[in-house]
């Protein structure tokens, strides 16, 4: 399934909407941060994260297409980190892998900030923040999408 019909470059696979501290989501919306680290991922089959930058931002503030999904032992994921801009510490990493044998690092490629920022209560009233990750149907994504960019987006 194509979440990106019009585009010529289909990225494949669901979207989810991702909580991220304010201050990750800024490295990976200004392009420093390539790697999104996750105690959990909920599959290989996502394709596109909407990145909602939580307190005391509290909005939708753009996209990153997935590109891989790293599942790796707590060292290997440290060193992916260091490679790609992880934006933690060693120490940071390991207290918030805590006891986790395996962990994620989710490979961003493109990364599109919005051009308006979006409280997600204008559109789903009921929003509550994610712990995780929150799958998004295509039908939410495009909300999500034309709320964001309201002149369009060629992805």
């Amino acid at each position: 399934m194509s979440l990106f019909p019009e585009s010529s470059q289909q990225p494949t696979g669901r979207a989810v909407l991702l909580s991220i501290k304010p201050k990750y989501a800024d490295l990976i919306l200004a392009g420093t941060k390539t790697v999104e680290l996750r105690r959990s991922w909920p599959s290989n089959d996502v394709g596109v994260m909407v990145i909602y930058s939580s307190a005391p931002v509290q909005r939708l503030t753009g996209i990153a297409l997935i590109t891989e999904i790293r599942e790796c032992d707590p060292d290997t994921l440290w060193g992916v980190a260091q490679a790609h801009g992880g934006g933690v510490t060693e120490d940071e990493l390991k207290d918030y892998i805590a006891k986790k044998s395996l962990a994620y690092g989710v490979m961003l490629g493109r990364v599109e900030v919005a051009e308006v920022q979006v409280d997600p209560k204008d559109l789903f009233p009921s929003f509550t923040p994610p712990q995780g990750f929150l799958y998004l149907s295509p039908m939410d994504y495009q909300r999500v999408i034309s709320a964001m960019f309201p002149r369009g987006i060629d992805l």
